[in-house]
C-alpha cells in the first residue's frame, strides 16, 4: 500500500513552521525519492512489466452501459468519479463530476444541449465535430490532469465507452477503470494494450526504473513466445550470437548500456521486461510505502536544514540531531517492512507445531 506524497510534505511544513511551502516542492520531490531508495526494502517499490514491439500500441478499454443509469450511480476515471444524477435533484446534476440523466440512455451518454451527456464532460467540446465551445464545468476541464491523457468515444447504439490513450506506449495501462452499479461494466480494471517501441534490436527502459527483473521474448510473438533471455557478459557484447559473416544472430542474449536494453536477436519482434519501480501519481510524484511516512519527512527536513548549515546560519549538532534521527527512522521502517503478515505469522506456527508438512487426502500439502 503507497499513500501520496502530499501527507509528507504535510507533516515537513508542520514541523518546520512553514505556511507557504510551494517554493520548497521541486527539492522535497527529490528528496522523497532519495529516501525511498535509502530505505529500499520489501515493498518499497512495485514490480511492473512493459511490453515494446515493432509499432507499440495505445492502450485501451471500455465501459458498456446496459441501461439508463440512476440517480446517484457512477463511474470513476483514472480516478474522477462521475455521478448521474437527475437534474431535479439538489445542484441539478451541473457539477464538474456529475453527468445529468436523460430520457434515454443515449440521451445520457450524447446530449449536447440542457445540461450536457457523459461525451460531453469527458471531451469538454459543445460540438464535438468542431471541437469548439468548451464547457468550463466539464469534468475534462476541472481534471485535465487525470482525464486528457485519453480519448473518448461514445456508441449510443450498443451502449459503449470507448476509452483510448492519447500516447503510444505502456503507460496508458495505468489508467484506471472502475464501476459501482450494475448498468455499467468495465472490461477491466486498467486500460491494457499499451506497448512500447522496441526497433532496431533496442528499446528504451522506463524512466522509473529502479532494478530490471528479468527480459523475455512478447506474447505476440510468433516464435519463441515467453523465451527468456539472458544477460550477456560485458566482453562479448557486440558480437553474441553472430555468425562468421555477421548477417545473422542467432543467441538469446541482452545487455543494457546506459537507459538502452539491446537485444542480440534479428527474429524477435516483440520483447516484454519485468523491474522495480517506482510507483507515481498521476503528477508523476512520488508515492510513499505506507510506514515510511515519517522516515521520509525526517528525511527532508535533515537536507533542509543542511542549507542552512552550510551557509552558516545553524549549528552543527541541530543537523546531527536530524541525521542520527533519519537513521534510526530509516533502520525502523526497514524493519516493520521486513516482519511477517499476520498471514505467515500463520503459516510459520503451523510450521513449528507440526515441523512435518502434512499430507492431505488430495495429495497436496496443507501447511
Amino acid at each position: 500500500m503507497h499513500t501520496h506524497i502530499d501527507r509528507v510534505f504535510t507533516t515537513v511544513a508542520r514541523n518546520l513552521g512553514l505556511k507557504d511551502f510551494s517554493r520548497y516542492t521541486n527539492n522535497w520531490i527529490e528528496w522523497s525519492y532519495e529516501a525511498e531508495k535509502l530505505i529500499g526494502s520489501r515493498d518499497t517499490f512495485v514490480q511492473k512489466e512493459a511490453t515494446y514491439s515493432a509499432t507499440g500500441a495505445q492502450a485501451t478499454g471500455t465501459i458498456t452501459f446496459a441501461a439508463n443509469p440512476i440517480s446517484g450511480d457512477s463511474i470513476t476515471l483514472n480516478g474522477v468519479k462521475l455521478y448521474f444524477r437527475n437534474s431535479t435533484d439538489l445542484g441539478e446534476a451541473k457539477s464538474p463530476n456529475e453527468v445529468e440523466i436523460g430520457a434515454t440512455l443515449a440521451a445520457t451518454l450524447d446530449n449536447s444541449s440542457a445540461q450536457y451527456g457523459l461525451i460531453q464532460s469527458l471531451t469538454g467540446f459543445k460540438d464535438v465535430t468542431a471541437s469548439t465551445g468548451t464547457y468550463t464545468d466539464s469534468a475534462v476541464y476541472n481534471y485535465p490532469e487525470a482525464l486528457n491523457v485519453a480519448d473518448y468515444s461514445i456508441d449510443t447504439t450498443t451502449g459503449i465507452l470507448t476509452i483510448t490513450a492519447k500516447e503510444i506506449g505502456d503507460k496508458g495501462n495505468e489508467y484506471t477503470l472502475a464501476s459501482d452499479n450494475a448498468n455499467a461494466k468495465v472490461n477491466g480494471l486498467n486500460l491494457t494494450g499499451g506497448k512500447d517501441i522496441f526497433r532496431n534490436q533496442q528499446l528504451t527502459l522506463p524512466e522509473n526504473n529502479v532494478k530490471l527483473l528479468g527480459v523475455r521474448v512478447g506474447a505476440s510473438s510468433t516464435q519463441n513466445k515467453h523465451y527468456e533471455l539472458r544477460r550477456a557478459s560485458g566482453p562479448h557484447r557486440n558480437r553474441i550470437g553472430r555468425n562468421d559473416n555477421e548477417t545473422t544472430q542467432k543467441a538469446f542474449r541482452y545487455y543494457v548500456n546506459g537507459n538502452r536494453l539491446n537485444i542480440q536477436h534479428d527474429s524477435v519482434d516483440e520483447i516484454t521486461i519485468s523491474y522495480l519501480a517506482y510507483p507515481v501519481d498521476l503528477r508523476g510524484w512520488p508515492k510513499i510505502k505506507e510506514g515510511h511516512e515519517t522516515a521520509v519527512a525526517q528525511y527532508i527536513m535533515w537536507q533542509m536544514k543542511l542549507i542552512e548549515f552550510y551557509n552558516g546560519k545553524l549549528p552543527q549538532y541541530i543537523t546531527k540531531e536530524l541525521e542520527k534521527r533519519w537513521y534510526y527512522l530509516c533502520g525502523k521502517a526497514r524493519g516493520d517492512d521486513g516482519m511477517p503478515t499476520s498471514d505467515e505469522l500463520k503459516q510459520i506456527g503451523k510450521l513449528w507445531n507440526t515441523l512435518l508438512p502434512v499430507n492431505s487426502s488430495n495429495g497436496l500439502i496443507n501447511l
